[in-house]
């Protein structure tokens, strides 16, 4: 009976110490911030910036998915997905307001992230 213990216990031991331990497996954290003035003759483009956006586990962060708006356009590195493999997305708005964008990140064995958001106002000042 002890032999089992000790052989159980070492075994939960070895599980905690190995990073992969699906036991202990945290889902990746989404965040970014929204760089202004990145194009000086265009005010309405910004710079949506997820390199903040990080993994406890260390997994690699290999998707980035952005949900905002239809009238968004995506400068780089993309022109037509809003699902990308880099942190730093280009976009431009098309008037005046306040928007808001989304992000959900995913790690290389697949976690998501919660959504986190943030708010968009042009002109900014």
């Amino acid at each position: 009976m002890f032999k089992r213990r000790l052989i159980l216990a070492a075994g939960v031991l070895g599980c905690l110490l190995l990073a992969g331990c699906e036991l202990f497996q945290q889902p990746p954290v989404a965040s970014f911030v929204v760089n202004y003035d990145v194009d000086p003759t265009d005010p309405m483009v910004v710079e949506l910036d997820a390199s903040a956006s990080s993994d406890a586990n260390g997994d690699a962060i290999t998707a980035y998915k952005w949900v905002f708006g239809d009238d968004v356009t995506i400068i780089t590195p993309l022109s037509y997905s809003q699902t990308v493999a880099v942190p730093k997305l280009l976009v431009k708005y098309p008037v005046e307001d306040t928007y808001s964008a989304q992000l959900v990140v995913v790690n290389e064995i697949g976690e998501q992230s919660a959504p986190t958001f943030g708010t968009i106002t042009l002109p900014h000042e």
